[in-house]
């Protein structure tokens, strides 16, 4: 089969990976956790920037804390996924754009959704299908939340990123200055 790499992966930033490996659902868990979504987060923070990726503020491991986060989030709004009781993946749900306006898609009219920020994927979790699970997970709680739309945004230049949430259904809907944004009907 040799080494692959799948639009799952990608999210997860992880480029060469043998896609042997295989996800166990009943060995994920996927729990409301700040801390354990904060180590998730530092480790794609860190993996980012030993990579050479031009980051921005958000992804910066020195801003990768409570101190920073807590500004932006609600401590309701972290979910972490275990993998056989290890954080392996990470994602902020939010029912509101406080962290990216969405003004330039929506004009004056503003719509319910639900917002994905921070998804991520420890590096020792990549390659098994993990962005897919926390996507799922998303739209679960989206449906329990009553929300029809999934919103999600990313720097336009991150053009495999933006193939990877076309490939989960996303449709881009508008880009602004570096700003991709995406949405998903559900």
């Amino acid at each position: 089969m040799g080494v692959q790499v799948s639009p799952l992966t990608l999210l997860g930033y992880n480029e060469d990976v043998n896609m042997k490996k295989q996800l166990d659902p009943q060995s994920i868990k996927i729990i409301q956790d700040t801390d354990m979504a904060i180590s998730v987060m530092l480790d794609a923070g860190k993996w980012l920037e030993e990579s050479g990726r031009n980051l921005s503020q958000w992804w910066h491991p020195q801003n990768m804390n409570r101190v920073f986060l807590l500004q932006h989030i609600e401590p309701n709004e972290f979910y972490a996924a275990l993998v056989d009781g290890k954080p392996a993946a990470s994602v902020v749900l939010q029912d509101n754009e406080r962290n990216q306006s969405w003004k330039s898609i929506n004009k004056d009219k503003k719509q319910p959704a639900l917002y994905i920020h921070w998804l991520c994927v420890n590096r020792q979790f990549a390659g098994i299908g993990l962005p897919k699970v926390m996507i799922n997970f998303v739209q679960q709680q989206a449906k329990k939340r009553k929300f029809s739309l999934l919103r999600l945004d990313t720097i336009v230049h991150e053009t495999k990123l933006r193939k990877i949430y076309a490939s989960l259904g996303f449709q881009l809907v508008g880009i602004n200055k570096e700003t991709a944004f995406y949405q998903k009907e559900l």
